[in-house]
């Protein structure tokens, strides 16, 4: 395997490490969260949801229409990058560089949007957009 391959092989799994490991609640229990306000007017699901219970920032006020209460939300991340080093360095007795912590990574904000479904400004349905949910 080249040199080249080695290195895009280290980035995606890196890449794929970073997506599985930050997220502060699972699928799950964000379903389960988000589910409990069905049957909710659209006022109190404003005064109650708290998106940061659930690993997601709100970016913009909620958009309320007669049909769907929405949230734009981000969810961040921080995915690792693979630092290589060359064995046949080490075995001559180079030191090798250290590099600060911060920059052995690089922060992402995924964003997505939680709808819920309106019928008469009562809640019928949640679903989401976005790949990031």
């Amino acid at each position: 395997m080249s040199f080249l391959h080695s290195l895009a092989l280290m980035t995606v799994l890196c890449l794929l490490y970073g997506c599985t490991t930050s997220a502060t609640t699972s699928a799950q229990q964000r379903d389960t969260y988000l589910q409990q306000f069905i049957g909710q007017t659209s006022q109190s699901i404003q005064a109650k949801l708290d998106l940061s219970s659930i690993g997601y920032q709100q970016v913009l006020s909620p958009t309320l229409d007669d049909h769907a209460l929405t949230y734009t939300v981000i969810r961040p991340i921080t995915i690792p990058m693979p630092m290589a080093q060359n064995p046949a360095d080490i075995d001559y007795g180079s030191v090798p560089i250290q590099i600060p912590p911060r920059a052995q990574s690089y922060d992402v904000n995924l964003q997505c949007k939680i709808i819920y479904r309106l019928e008469h400004n009562i809640a019928k349905s949640v679903y989401y957009t976005g790949r990031t949910c």
